[in-house]
């Protein structure tokens, strides 16, 4: 069942997805056109004209290759067409539109989280990055607070690097699919009950289509390989596949004798015939049991086609007017693998995903060597290319060391909506991998160096003295500052990767000094932030050249939102620090004395001053 319910999902996504953008089509019901049923599965969401496209089934013409007839058609040609045909009933109607809506539902939960928060209007012009890196629109990620584990698992996914419309559409498919299970459950008791308690699959499974001699046909799908040659119709048959020195070989379930297959090359299956195998004919619009002795199938991907998973991709992304990732014909592998090392890897179609920890990862391509040689998965990662050796017992030998993920984290949007992050590295130790889940290990994190560029050079700028850096301090008062702000469980404090500055002079008396033009009424803070939303106007410039003349010293904050700054002589400084914080922003122009030694400060909404 669960090969039908997959298809059944992707046509309840199109369905849903082409009603709510465009009324004009009723999708997901069957119509009668002069003898012959039609199905529109779904439309291009992005263009409502009537020279768009939506994707036609044709119920009553099997193609060769056992698929259903499916034909591209414009709105305006359906609009005139549908009007003429014997439409659905009532209760077909219904039942369609109570579908699309409980979809819809479960789509607007699931999306409806996934969204950053955006900052609220304000009357003032909106900060930009200005010399003390503000960052962009949003908050820091409130997202993250969900406990919705597949919301967890988009957001990671996202953040992997993976694109956000498949990573949604992964998402939107649990919950879809989840509402299937219960609709057959309720109809069929325990009938979902299988699909709910069986283990996720891990290891070694094929994609793609393969054709050969003798009408020879395989396609291969999650869970069974439909398998067709001489005149039979496709079917569906379960399949394992084992290492026989190291190469793959695919067993497929038949009857009398079972379909022994071997990937002879990435692209090529090759078997021991002749094979007698039991399927089904047409005859009219009836399948009657048959049995065929096919040749020995030697079989190639090349040129072989999309298929069902395929045609199925092609329509949603027509529909969706998206692009996704093929995924390579050939051996592929499924599943999360962990180590309590917290290193992981999460296998895509297209993709897996480097873990280190539950929340930093990233995804590069991948491919499955069986060549006789070994038995492995080659991941291309340019920085850090990586083998993974799979073993009889369902196991991955990563090979030993340690191994740095570099990965992002999602910090909100900016006024473009368009998400924005923050680089973050993390590193595990290499250790075997088995079946499991993403582990909820502490790693170490730390933002990359040069991830954030400095807005404050570490230079000496009309005759002031000297910045200190960590290379070269300026004296013995060390001032270190923590973020008092909360920060969601699995993000980067909202102070993390912000400048730290500290100045010899109050930004009261900078600004003014620098020559920008001061309004009455209008503090020196709000000034440089007007003025600084063009960072291109000749008063920011002003503010930036004077500000570089009187620092002191700076830092970049961590992914924990605290710094220290390189050393100081003591004596009285001033802090400037920016952030946003729910949907403020935050500035903190602090007077700070500092003694010789260690000093510290805490920054919170108190000590803070809201900028809008």
């Amino acid at each position: 069942m669960k090969l039908s319910l997959c298809a059944f999902v992707c046509a309840a996504v199109l369905c849903f997805a082409a009603v709510a953008s465009a009324q004009d089509i009723q999708t997901g019901v069957t119509y009668v056109c002069n003898g012959e049923r039609l199905f529109v599965d779904g439309c291009n969401i992005h263009d409502t004209s009537d020279t768009s496209t939506c994707h036609v089934g044709h119920p009553d013409t099997v193609l060769p290759n056992g698929l259903m007839k499916y034909t591209t058609e414009t709105r305006g040609t359906l609009k005139k067409l549908l009007p003429t045909c014997k439409q659905p009933s009532a209760t077909d109607l219904k039942q369609a539109q109570a579908f699309q809506k409980k979809a819809q539902n479960a789509q607007n939960q699931a999306m409806g989280n996934s969204r950053a928060p955006q900052r609220a209007p304000s009357p003032s012009p909106a900060p930009v990055t200005t010399a003390v890196t503000l960052p962009p629109a949003g908050t820091a990620i409130g997202m993250a607070m969900s406990t919705n584990p597949d919301m967890r698992a988009m957001y990671r996914c996202i953040e992997a690097g993976r694109l956000d419309t498949v990573c949604e559409g992964n998402a939107l498919q649990n919950d879809v699919f989840g509402m299937v299970e219960n609709t057959v459950g309720t109809l069929v008791p325990g009938a979902a009950d299988g699909a709910k308690n069986a283990p996720p699959p891990t290891g070694p499974q094929m994609n793609g289509v393969f054709r050969g001699n003798g009408a020879w046909r395989v396609e291969f799908s999650e869970d069974a390989a439909g398998v067709s040659c001489a005149d039979l119709r496709p079917d569906n048959h379960i399949y394992s596949i084992k290492s026989v020195n190291d190469r793959a070989v695919l067993t497929i379930a038949n009857s009398p004798n079972a379909i022994v297959l071997t990937l002879t090359a990435p692209d090529q299956l090759t078997g021991t015939g002749p094979v007698t195998i039991t399927g089904f004919v047409p005859e009219g619009r009836k399948l009657l049991p048959a049995t065929r002795t096919c040749v020995t199938p030697v079989m190639s991907s090349k040129g072989a086609g999309p298929g069902v998973v395929g045609t199925e991709e092609n329509i949603l992304e027509n529909a969706l007017g998206g692009k996704s990732v093929p995924t390579p014909p050939g051996l592929r592998m499924t599943g999360t693998y962990a180590a309590s090392s917290g290193f992981s890897v999460e296998f895509h179609p297209e993709s897996v995903i480097i873990g280190c920890g539950p929340e930093i990862g990233h995804a590069y391509p991948y491919t499955v060597t069986a060549d006789g040689k070994q038995l492995a998965v080659n991941v291309s990662a340019p920085d850090h290319p990586l083998t993974l050796g799979i073993n009889a017992n369902n196991t991955l030998n990563p090979g030993n060391g340690q191994y740095l993920v570099r990965g992002r984290l999602i910090t909100g949007k900016d006024d473009a909506g368009n998400l924005t992050f923050l680089p973050v590295n993390a590193t595990c130790n290499l250790a075997t991998l088995g079946p499991g889940s993403v582990p909820n290990v502490a790693v170490a994190t730390s933002i990359p160096a040069g991830a954030i560029k400095p807005a404050v050079a570490p230079v000496s700028r009309n005759g002031a003295p000297p910045v200190a850096t960590a290379a070269a301090p300026r004296g013995n008062a060390v001032l270190t500052i923590t973020s008092g702000l909360p920060g969601a469980p699995r993000a980067a404090n909202p102070l993390a990767g912000q400048n730290f500055v500290l100045l010899r002079d109050d930004l009261s008396t900078i600004v003014p000094k620098s020559g920008a033009k001061m309004t009455p009424g209008v503090s020196a803070p709000k000034t440089m932030f007007t003025a600084c939303a063009n960072q291109s106007s000749l008063d920011c410039q002003k503010i930036l050249a004077y500000l570089h003349s009187e620092s002191a010293s700076f830092v970049l904050s961590d992914f924990y939102g605290k710094g220290v700054l390189p050393g100081v002589p003591p004596g009285t400084y001033y802090l400037m620090i920016s952030t946003h914080f729910n949907n403020h922003l935050l500035f903190w122009g602090l007077k700070v004395e500092l003694k010789a030694g260690a000093n510290a400060i805490t920054l919170n909404q108190q000590n803070a001053t809201p900028m809008n």
